[in-house]
């Protein structure tokens, strides 16, 4: 991935984080459904980048599996990443789904040990994606 992709996904991924922060806050308001409306955003925004910014970029790092060496680290910190960040999005995707903007919260509530670990992963492959862009900006 090259340095303009890298911090496009880097931003849009900075935006989707404010918006769970935003939607965390709003919860804890017990509003609801404001919680539900900015972690939906935040959901669009990440698809936005797997599909557009690191589908591409997996892609094209994957392109000749034979010249990538599973033993580094980075080549680990990415493959959790993906692992993470690809397994949040489809949980938030089904979260999102079984909701799909009720007004009633009572099947949301049943819902929260699953909120909880798809919140964790979300998080867990944003700091690995700081990771990696700090990798890629030489930075570490």
């Amino acid at each position: 991935m090259g340095i303009l992709e890298s911090t496009i996904s880097l931003s849009i991924e900075m935006i989707a984080l404010g918006l769970l922060i935003s939607g965390y806050l709003l919860k804890r308001q017990n509003k609801y459904r404001h919680h539900g409306l900015s972690m939906l955003s935040a959901l669009m925004l990440h698809i936005v980048a797997i599909l557009f910014v690191m589908v591409p970029s997996l892609a094209a790092f994957f392109s000749v599996p034979s010249s990538v060496n599973f033993a580094d680290i980075l080549v680990i910190v990415t493959l959790v990443h993906v692992f993470a960040g690809l397994l949040a999005a489809l949980l938030g995707v089904w979260l999102v789904g079984s909701w799909h903007l009720q007004k009633s919260f009572q099947t949301c509530f049943r819902k929260k040990r699953v909120m909880d670990v798809t919140v964790s992963l979300w998080l867990l492959a944003i700091a690995l994606g700081l990771v990696l862009y700090l990798a890629i900006m030489h930075v570490i």
